[in-house]
């Protein structure tokens, strides 16, 4: 497992840059923006091809970690590269073709996708969509690429690309912003994942990677990954459903609804993207090495080790960000066309995404366990059952909470998927017992709780010297979570919470 916490450190560093320039990014959109039918129109443009990157691409990589670990194991690199080279031809072929479909379909996909626009801001998302979707391929091809690295333990570059990504559009933004408006957004948004696709190139020679300009679907193995990528898809696709939902329903209120569940999104995807992404990519490779020598023991103790190092990690970061919601999102947003109503919208979405944080990162480490064991069907159905349960919260809560409502939904549709991801894995993989991650489920709870008392009175001692000023908010938010972090951690060491203790122990060492 040490090569697991080297893994997990570089990620996690590389994350955190990438996702501090994420809001970067936000902050200057939102500065610039606001909360506006513009940035509503962006937003959705960039669901349609983002969507089917994030779903694409994220397929790619569960495909091709296990394959690509099994030829590096068995040292036959040489034909594991001719598999990767059909993939990535199949690939760039598939994705023009839909992006050329896209293009042309515009209209009526953001009709589909937004159907309280007016034609106005129809047209314009639709013009915003044509410019961002030919990104759609350097995504999904350099995804692909990512599993091929992580597959071979590099983990940096392909860490740092989204990092990249946002840099460009940052620059966009900064630049462009006056004179090309929200369209010179979108034409950035495009080079930007067009960096990331190049930046990892490079390190394709570490692996010597070797590139071959062929399309052998005869191979097997290219076409029984080629047969895997689209019940992944559908899988992976739960939660950019659940994010096109959320704009569907929230399309008819008020404007400026969809960009505060946007945001409220992104905010809660802070520690996911960081450090729940840093697990499990970490971790992904060991249970597909564990996997194909059928070593059951080994993989549950990984897989028990992974939902517990992400329940110490996410317990504490969902109550937090609920208790300081309102000061984390003016400091991050409020300021420019961003005013005090759009922060309120967005921390009121941000507490209720926030229920559901654990609940997924949970669901991320099972995910991946489920596609180290090559079952990629109960994922699928299970994520179309949440899919389900989501569409009828969003009806029953959307009249009594508004775009609030939807957020919870979201929570509850993750409950119930972890819940039935969890109990189907325990059947088929007897060796995975409940206990360990039960003692440690109600350790952290109980560290969380303490910590909450203390944050809560930090809040109250501190309100007064907060308010208007934005040195002081920064203040306040560093203070409140500096001193909560350290009484949680401190209280996981005090009830000898096991994930914790090894986690701060390596991340120790590494540092």
């Amino acid at each position: 497992m040490s090569s697991v916490a080297k893994a997990t450190f570089i990620v996690f560093v590389i994350n955190l840059i990438s996702r501090v320039l994420g809001f970067v990014r936000d902050a200057v959109i939102a500065h610039e923006f606001g909360a506006s039918g513009a940035t509503d129109a962006y937003l959705v443009a960039y669901t349609l091809p983002y969507s089917l990157q994030a779903i694409l691409g994220m397929a790619f990589v569960t495909v091709v970690v296990p394959v690509v670990t099994a030829y590096l194991l068995e040292g036959k690199e040489e034909e594991g590269w001719k598999t990767v080279s059909s993939m990535l031809n199949g690939t760039f072929l598939v994705l023009g073709i839909i992006t050329v479909l896209g293009i042309i379909l515009a209209p009526q996909l953001v009709r589909i996708m937004a159907p309280g626009f007016d034609e106005e801001a129809v047209n314009l998302t639709a013009d915003l969509s044509r410019i961002m979707f030919p990104s759609i391929i350097f995504m999904g091809v350099g995804m692909l690429l990512t599993g091929v690295l992580n597959a071979g333990k590099i983990f940096a570059m392909p860490a740092f690309a989204p990092a990249f990504a946002n840099i460009i559009i940052i620059l966009t933004v900064v630049f462009l912003g006056d004179s090309a408006r929200i369209q010179g957004l979108a034409f950035g948004t495009l080079v930007g994942f067009i960096g990331f696709f190049l930046i990892q190139l490079p390190s394709l020679k570490k692996l010597k990677f070797r590139y071959y300009l062929k399309f052998d679907f005869h191979n097997q193995v290219v076409r029984e990954m080629a047969g895997s990528v689209l019940p992944i898809c559908l899988s992976i696709a739960v939660n950019q459903i659940l994010l096109a939902l959320n704009r569907f329903f929230a399309s008819g209120l008020a404007q400026g609804s969809i960009t505060a569940l946007d945001y409220a999104d992104r905010i809660m995807n802070l520690p996911l993207g960081i450090f729940v992404s840093a697990i499990s990519t970490a971790i992904f490779p060991l249970l597909a090495e564990e996997a194909a020598r059928e070593d059951k023991e080994s993989f549950a103790k990984t897989v028990n080790r992974g939902v517990g190092v992400v329940t110490v990690g996410m317990l504490p970061a969902a109550v937090g960000l609920i208790m300081l919601r309102v000061p984390i999102v003016e400091l991050l947003f409020e300021r420019g066309a961003f005013d005090h109503q759009a922060t309120l919208m967005t921390a009121e979405a941000l507490a209720y995404f926030c229920f559901g944080l654990w609940f997924i990162s949970v669901n991320t480490i099972l995910t991946r366990a489920y596609y180290a064991l090559k079952n990629i069907k109960a994922p699928l159905y299970f994520g179309l059952f949440s899919i389900v349960v989501d569409i009828i919260f969003s009806y029953l809560l959307l009249p009594l909470l508004g775009h609030g409502g939807l957020a919870l939904a979201n929570s509850l549709a993750a409950l119930v998927n972890m819940i039935l991801l969890y109990v189907y894995l325990q059947k088929n993989v007897k060796a995975l017992r409940i206990g360990p991650v039960a003692i440690t489920c109600v350790k952290s709870a109980a560290a969380t709780l303490i910590m909450t008392v203390v944050v809560r009175l930090l809040i109250s001692f501190t309100s007064s010297f907060a308010a208007g000023s934005t040195r002081n908010l920064l203040i306040q938010v560093a203070l409140i979570s500096s001193l909560g972090a350290l009484v949680y951690l401190a209280t996981v060491l005090l009830f000898k919470v096991e994930e914790g203790e090894w986690l701060l122990k390596r991340l120790a060492k590494k540092v």
